[in-house]
C-alpha cells in the first residue's frame, strides 16, 4: 500500500469525526510518510510500520460507525494476463479465424447467389436487348430463378442475423476472457 492509498482508506474509514479532527489526523500521518521518507524508507515500508488503516481508524474514532472499505480496482495478474493473450491468439489464429472466413465467404455467395436470382429477369431484358436475342425457355428459367430468390431471402435473412449475433458474441467472450475476472 502507497501514501495515497493509505491516506484515502483511512480518510473514510474516518468519515464518521469531526472534519478539523479528521484533516488534523490525516495531516499527521501525512507528516509521518515525510519524515519516514526523509529518512530513506518506503511508502510501503511506511504504511505497513503504521498499520491496518482500519485499526488505526477504530482507535481514533472509538465506539461510532465505520463504514465499509473503499473500493479499489483490482490489480492486474500478469502471469495470467500473458497466458491468456497468448493461447487467445492462438485460438484465433489457428481456428476462430479461419472457420469465421470460411463460413462468412459462404454467407457471402449465398448473398450473391439470392441477388442474383432477384436480378435475373432484368438480366433477361438486357440480354434481349443487347444480343438480339430471346427464348421462352430463358423467360420462364428468369421466372423460375426469381421465385428461388424469393424462397432464399428469408433464409439469408434468418442466416445472417445469425452469423452476425454469434460473431459479435465469440468477440465479447475474447475481450471478457482477455480482461479476466471482475
Amino acid at each position: 500500500m502507497n501514501k495515497q492509498e493509505f491516506i484515502e482508506t483511512l480518510r473514510h474509514y474516518l468519515a464518521s469525526m469531526p472534519e478539523e479532527e479528521r484533516n488534523e489526523l490525516l495531516r499527521d500521518y501525512d507528516a509521518h510518510f515525510m519524515h519516514g521518507q526523509q529518512s530513506g524508507k518506503t511508502e510501503a515500508y511506511i504504511a505497513r510500520e503504521l498499520g491496518d488503516p482500519l485499526t488505526l481508524a477504530r482507535e481514533a474514532v472509538g465506539d461510532q460507525f465505520l463504514p465499509p472499505p473503499p473500493w479499489s480496482p483490482p490489480r492486474r495478474d500478469t502471469p495470467r494476463f500473458m497466458g491468456v493473450s497468448f493461447l487467445l491468439f492462438f485460438l484465433n489464429a489457428m481456428i476462430a479465424i479461419p472457420v469465421f472466413a470460411s463460413v462468412w465467404a459462404v454467407f457471402v455467395a449465398v448473398c450473391a447467389v439470392t441477388l442474383t436470382t432477384f436480378l435475373s429477369p432484368f438480366i433477361l431484358v438486357a440480354e434481349s436487348i443487347f444480343e438480339n436475342g430471346y427464348a421462352h425457355y430463358k423467360l420462364f428459367m428468369a421466372i423460375g430463378l426469381l421465385g428461388v430468390g424469393m424462397l432464399l431471402l428469408p433464409l439469408v435473412r434468418f442466416v445472417g442475423k445469425w452469423l452476425l449475433f454469434i460473431t459479435v458474441q465469440y468477440g465479447l467472450w475474447n475481450v471478457k476472457t482477455w480482461k479476466g475476472r471482475a
